[in-house]
Parts: C-alpha cells; structure tokens; sequence
C-alpha cells in the first residue's frame, strides 16, 4: 500500500513541477517582489503537500517576511538553517520566501534545477574562494534590497540528529551591512517522532531520498526559528558562534538521546575533503 501511495504522489510532484517550471519562466517573471514571494510560499506548500510532507513552524518573525520575504526597510536578513534534504529548500521556503544560496550542482538537477534557476537561487562552487567572494557580492546587494537570503552553513547534508561546526563565510555581507542573521533548525517527524528517513546523506542518492519521502507515513516538517541575531559590533566568526551554540542546543532538546555530538577535527577534515571534490 506504501507503494502505491509513494508511486501516485512521485507522479503528481512531477506533474505540479512542469506546470511550477512553466510558471516560474512566465508569470513569476513579470511580477513584482511582493508577489513573487507570495508565489514561493505557495507553490512550495503545494509540492510538499503533493509529496505527503506537511508543515509547521515555530517562533517569531517579522510580519512582512512571514507574507513574501522582504524586510520593511534595508538591510534584509540571512536565515541560516541546518541541512539535511533537498525537502529543506521546499521546507524553508513554504514559511518564508527566500533567496538561497546553494551549491553550483543543483542548478543540474532536472526540473528543480531549472525551477531554482527561474526563481533567482545564488549557486556556489564552494570549492572555490574566488566564488565565495562573488557570491558573497551577490549576497550584500540581495540584503540591500531588503532581500532575504538562506543559507545552509554546514555545507554539506546530515542525518538531522547531529550539526556540522557552520562555516561563517557567507555571514561575512550581514555583517558589513549590519543585517539581522535568524538562525533555525528543521526536525522532519514521521507518526510523531523525529526521523532520519528524509535525508539526503550518506550513501543515498537523489532518487532514493524521493522515495523515502513519498512513502514515509505522517512525515512533518517544523521550521524552528530561534532567537535573532544583531550583528552589530560582531564579526562573522562571533556571529557563526552564536548560530551555531543555539542551533545545535535546540536540536538537542529536539533529539534527546537519539542527538549525535560530531567530533569538531573529524568534522572540519570531513568539509576539507568535500571541498577538494
């Protein structure tokens, strides 16, 4: 029964997908910020729900980035959230329409690729240091335009019991401009508890990640948003610190026993190695 479930909803996300692909290069593109956000919100809401994934949220945020993503005045703010499955931009974005930065090899994935593309997604070779000083570019004139950007700092997928040391490079634009850094986590849930089935880590490819999705039973993705940063007076360092002791104290109290400490040196040789590839 599981099957035939995951079988019809794989199809419909499909199906929804081409028509968000054909909205996102048509209607998306003529419309105004304001609405696009509001676009965002609900065709993410709409493929989650296709996928079986329902949502939830918790903590506090300003009205205006709640409705479409945009802060009232400049700068804008970065969200930094743990990363765990390609569900997590669909996840984040059904709460607050964002400009995410991700890595160069999205843009590839058939579909999503194209639909990230459309919807103005910041791509990184995170490999590259001359990259990360583009993007970083890019980033400071999305904040000036009272954009909010998201960003997973980790820089790579866990199983969402555990958090990677966070890189705080991309904080450096919040920083400079004396933007707002809200740091959050995602627990996905299946029958009430938290669950590692959703995740796109380790020996999981893409298309096996999809399926654990569609036919997990009752799967819940709450977006936990913590207690906001001011930067001001902070260096990215202070700031990635602050992130990183909240995020993780909240996913262990989300986790209890099942939470998983990383030892720093094996995590920091664990990101040496991905940045080689």
């Amino acid at each position: 029964m599981r099957n035939l479930i995951g079988i019809y909803r794989t199809l419909a996300l499909l199906t929804y997908s081409l028509w968000v692909l054909f909205i996102a290069y048509t209607r998306f593109q003529r419309a105004d910020k304001k609405e696009q956000g509001r676009m965002i919100k609900e065709y993410n809401r709409k493929i989650l729900a296709m996928a079986g994934v329902k949502t939830a949220y918790t903590g506090n945020l300003p009205e205006s980035v709640k409705e479409y993503g945009l802060t009232q005045e400049a700068p804008g703010e970065i969200i930094v959230s743990n990363h765990i499955s390609w569900v997590d931009i669909f996840s984040l974005d059904s709460a607050v329409a964002s400009r995410f930065v991700a890595k160069a090899e999205i843009a590839n994935w058939p579909i999503f690729g194209k639909i990230a593309q459309a919807i103005g997604t910041l791509f990184i070779n995170r490999s590259s240091k001359r990259a990360i000083l583009q993007i970083n570019d890019d980033i400071q004139a999305s904040l000036q335009r009272k954009e909010v950007v998201a960003l997973f700092a980790e820089g790579t997928t866990t199983y969402g019991n555990s958090l990677l040391p966070l890189r705080s490079n991309f904080l450096a634009p919040a920083v400079k401009t004396g933007a707002v850094v809200q740091p959050m986590v995602l627990v996905y849930t299946s029958e009430g508890v938290p669950t590692t089935r959703v995740a796109f880590a380790g020996d999981t490819t893409l298309m096996g990640s999809l399926w654990n999705v569609v036919t997990t039973k009752d799967v819940v993705v709450t977006a936990h948003f913590l207690e906001p940063i001011e930067t001001k007076g902070l260096d990215r360092h202070a700031v990635g610190k602050l992130c990183e002791e909240r995020m993780r104290n909240k996913l262990r109290e989300l986790w209890g026993t099942k939470f998983v400490e990383h030892d720093p040196n094996a995590a920091t040789a664990l990101q040496a190695a991905i940045n080689q590839h």
